[in-house]
């Protein structure tokens, strides 16, 4: 499994490494930490001190016998290419720090493709929805671009459960997996709701799927209980979940129900209004 996890200077971004850190030792990822700068000959100093300082907060969550990643103390920043500079140390696992010039949500996207990452990891600033540096749709934008699945990182609450609300369509071994991690990252309950379309007459078979989810995950030791609702009770479930839960979608692909209901503004919503974290499943 890739971690991509993008970071900036802001408290934000500050205030997920320890989530990360947890999820580094429950997975034995390799991680890759990614600032994005404007377009300059150097790394900015600032973001390369921030950069490190959160690489070396992860490795603090490890004894030095169990240190999966390599050491970095003395490694020096490589230029990869025009606006693209690198770090990187390998253990059994890699830890790379990356600094890359242009626009965030691009270069995000971008990166995570070149690196073929299983997920990306970022914040988001609060105090008027979920921007990023500013910017009020960064977070969206890779979310919506993304090859991979997204965790957007909200504001620490005592998470009791993760809502993961899955239609018609297959769902990803890793998908599932990285549901598994998020309820052991948080201790939390995991609720499967399966989403019917109106009128679609598959009850059966998805009741059966939701079934075997669960048992998939009760093999794992997690605990979990099903329902399903109907397509047109998937926005307002939704909203519901979100002000306690940590909400998983799954869209994973142009048959995907739940995409085909999430237009761009609910899914900017749901970012903004949230109180807990999102999980965009692909």
């Amino acid at each position: 499994m890739k971690i991509l996890v993008a970071l900036d200077t802001q408290k934000y971004s500050r205030k997920i490494v320890k989530d990360v850190a947890r999820l580094a030792q429950n997975t034995l990822a390799d991680i890759v930490f990614l600032g994005v700068q404007a377009e300059t000959a150097e790394p900015a100093e600032e973001l390369t001190l921030a950069l490190t300082k959160y690489q070396q907060d992860v490795y603090s969550y490890f004894s030095s016998d169990e240190l999966p990643y390599g050491d970095l103390s003395q490694a020096k920043w490589q230029k990869e290419d025009k606006g693209d500079w690198l770090i990187s140390a390998k253990g059994i696992k890699e830890f790379s720090l990356r600094i890359r010039s242009g626009g965030v949500a691009k270069q995000v996207v971008q990166v995570a493709r070149d690196t073929a990452c299983d997920l990306i990891i970022l914040g988001c600033d609060e105090e008027f929805g979920c921007e990023w540096d500013g910017e009020m749709n960064v977070p969206l934008r890779i979310a919506e671009d993304a090859p991979c699945s997204v965790l957007v990182i909200k504001k620490s609450l005592a998470v009791k459960q993760i809502v993961s609300i899955l239609d018609q369509s297959v769902v990803s071994q890793d998908a599932l997996e990285m549901v598994n991690q998020l309820v052991t990252l948080y201790d939390a309950g995991l609720k499967i709701v399966g989403v019917q379309e109106k009128g679609g007459g598959k009850k059966d078979q998805i009741e059966q799927r939701m079934v075997e989810l669960l048992r998939y995950y009760n093999e794992r030791e997690v605990s979990g209980w099903v329902t399903l609702i109907d397509s047109e009770q998937v926005k307002k479930y939704v909203t519901n979940s979100s002000k306690e839960a940590i909400v998983a979608l799954w869209m994973g692909n142009k048959q995907s129900l739940i995409k085909r209901l999430f237009s761009q503004s609910m899914v900017d919503k749901l970012l903004s209004t949230s109180r807990s974290s999102v999980f965009i499943l692909r």
